[in-house]
């Protein structure tokens, strides 16, 4: 076999509709073929995709012309449903369709990854799902399939790919413009920002032309009506509908741009050339396609203040409207703008409750301080300023009962509903009560651990020796004031002294 009659074959496979294996290839190019130098030339040629599959021996294959095509075909089918998403389950169960027998259980990865490359399929804002952005812009256009047969056509042959697009839709609005005068065409292209990025005043368009408001007025005016209701406006909008498809296509996908942009401009024109709905995302600077303004509202507000402004949670919930349909990145930048939007809309004890939220667990103020600032760079705040925010206690925020440290209620913390010597008081009556014996000081910290969560150690014991209500038996047990058992008590001065000798010495011990 020649080099010709290689080339005819493998031109033949870059034609062929579905997959196939090494042993059909083979078998269609003949007994007397040199099968090492068919495959061979196969392999390294770079229009034929190979398809991985679990737990099989057979590798299947597919020209990327064909599955370019089959994505096209697929996604006029979905606009027609009006069906913007799919479990993998389902993806997997349409794939299977380019196979001859047997069935895929999930998508293939490689050709998942076409898909992507021209804006076909994306990762949806959910796990197992992926959504269909070219699919979501056709279901809003009166004539999917010959939209989608042009794109069809123009399958670029050579290069990456999805570039291409973006020029082939830079020249059908050149010529979707080309069917209207110069100074109509100046006017719409003024009014829609495609001059120079930003939307020109009717009367500052009609001053460049030396012509007046109204007559400005009257030019652009002619450009829609022969868009919308004059003899040729059908075709004009399926051009600009494509050049709106090419575009999608050249940007994987992306249906977000910032709305202050060139892109958004140009988007924003042929949108409203082809009728599919847009809408700028209140309090965010995006511009989305395929949803209409009176959809495009931001998540509710919760009871916690921390999924209000997490990217996170806020994609998830966006993920789950049927109208938006974005792909995981775009959710994540739609979501990013709205946890901003919010972030700035924080009182100081809510940032307060997320710095501590942040650290995790109890903390002085100082500590939280910090974090704040980190958190909060621009909005910086003192030490004794923050204390006077937490002790406020608002937003689940509470002291626990330590000289300046506070927790969160949503960790189980509680205000304790007693101070700390009166709550040991208290245990060293019941104890004493219960057994008639004096109450070690391990019992104490264990009965104050039922009581708080949180217990700093030097406190308690200061606590429990320097207590007037308590007196000290032996080296380190306790019984109420007055009682059979009390001995002869230190002076206070002396006890304080030695129990902060004792505390250090256990501090440096545990170092």
């Amino acid at each position: 076999m020649d080099d010709n009659q290689i080339s005819y074959v493998l031109t033949v496979f870059a034609q062929y509709p579905r997959c196939f294996t090494l042993e059909e290839l083979e078998d269609f190019a003949g007994t007397d073929s040199n099968n090492e130098t068919l495959r061979h030339a196969f392999l390294g040629d770079s229009r034929f995709l190979q398809l991985e599959e679990r737990d099989s021996n057979q590798k299947h294959f597919i020209s990327k012309r064909s599955l370019f095509h089959w994505f096209c075909r697929f996604s006029v089918r979905l606009a027609q449903a009006k069906q913007g998403s799919l479990r993998k389950d389902q993806l997997a169960n349409s794939m299977s369709s380019l196979r001859i027998d047997g069935r895929w259980d999930t998508p293939p990865i490689e050709a998942i990854r076409v898909g992507q490359h021209f804006g076909f399929v994306g990762a949806g804002g959910k796990p197992d799902r992926y959504v269909f952005p070219v699919a979501h812009i056709l279901s809003f256009v009166g004539f999917p399939t010959s939209v989608a047969s042009t794109i069809v056509e123009n399958f670029p042959t050579k290069g990456s790919g999805h570039p291409l697009f973006g020029e082939l839709a830079r020249q059908l609005i050149e010529d979707g413009f080309s069917e209207f005068g110069d100074r109509i065409r100046y006017i719409v292209q003024a009014r829609e920002g495609l001059l120079t990025g930003t939307r020109m005043t009717l009367e500052q368009a009609g001053s460049r032309l030396h012509i007046t408001r109204e007559r400005a007025r009257q030019l652009e005016r002619r450009f829609w009506d022969t868009l919308q209701t004059r003899p040729g406006g059908r075709s004009l909008s399926r051009l600009f509908s494509v050049a709106l498809l090419c575009k999608v296509i050249s940007s994987q996908g992306r249906l977000i741009v910032h709305q202050d942009s060139y892109e958004a401009c140009l988007l924003g024109f042929l949108a409203k050339c082809a009728g599919i709905p847009r809408a700028v995302f209140p309090h965010t600077d995006l511009l989305v396609l395929g949803i209409s303004p009176k959809a495009a509202t931001l998540p509710k507000s919760t009871d916690s203040i921390h999924e209000d402004i997490d990217r996170g949670s806020i994609a998830a919930r966006l993920g789950l409207r049927q109208r938006l349909c974005l792909t995981k990145s775009d959710l994540e930048t739609l979501a990013e703008a709205v946890a901003q939007f919010r972030r700035g809309r924080l009182n100081k004890g809510q940032k307060a409750y997320l710095a501590l939220r942040v650290i995790g667990k109890p903390a002085h103020y100082s500590e939280v301080t910090e974090v704040y600032n980190t958190l909060f760079p621009s909005e910086s705040t003192a030490e004794h300023s923050l204390h006077t925010v937490l002790s406020r206690e608002q937003y689940g925020v509470v002291w626990i009962g330590v000289r300046g440290t506070f927790a969160l209620r949503e960790w189980g913390f509680e205000r304790p509903s007693e101070r700390l010597f009166d709550a040991v008081t208290n245990i060293v009556q019941e104890k004493y009560e219960e057994t008639s014996q004096p109450v070690p000081f391990a019992v104490i910290v264990a009965e104050m651990g039922k009581r708080r969560r949180f217990i700093n150690q030097a406190s308690l014991t200061i606590a429990a020796h320097c207590n007037p209500n308590l007196a000290r038996v032996g080296k380190d047990s306790f019984v109420p004031k007055g009682s059979a058992e009390e001995g002869p008590a230190e002076t206070p001065a002396e006890e304080l002294d030695r129990i902060l000798r004792e505390f250090e010495k256990k501090a440096i011990k545990d170092q």
